[in-house]
């Protein structure tokens, strides 16, 4: 049934890309917290030139794939990775911040614990 709806270089293209987005989607929010870009504008060009100048390579070197189907698959990951960014905050998955039990945070550098969680070692007592 796959094979009518979708050939198999397209299956495969398109599981090539789902792997670079994952990839390109990282890199891009890794620039994003640099704090260089401001504008979404910026933000966008930076993932069009990113999607076709590691994507192209990406696909040459890691599946010996030609030139166009490398333009596609960083087609495919230009309009995925956003696309996969949002569905992974949307799920919390991106944002997600565990709770702890007992322990707060008091700043950067100090965190408390009750004194009935403490753990004493054995080489101290």
């Amino acid at each position: 049934m796959l094979d009518i709806l979708m050939s198999e270089e397209l299956w495969e293209l398109l599981l090539i890309s789902v792997t670079f987005s994952v990839f390109l989607m990282a890199f891009v929010q890794k620039i994003k917290k640099s704090n260089i870009f401001h504008y979404k504008w910026q933000i966008w060009l930076l993932n069009i030139i990113s999607a076709f100048g590691i994507g192209i390579p990406f696909t040459m070197m890691f599946y010996g794939k030609s030139w166009i189907e490398s333009i596609w698959v960083s087609v495919f990951g230009f309009i995925g990775a956003p696309s996969l960014y949002e569905a992974l905050k949307n799920q919390n998955m991106i944002t997600y911040k565990p709770k702890s039990s007992g322990i707060t945070t008091d700043n950067k550098d100090q965190i408390s614990i009750p004194k009935e969680n403490e753990i004493l070692r054995e080489d101290l007592k």
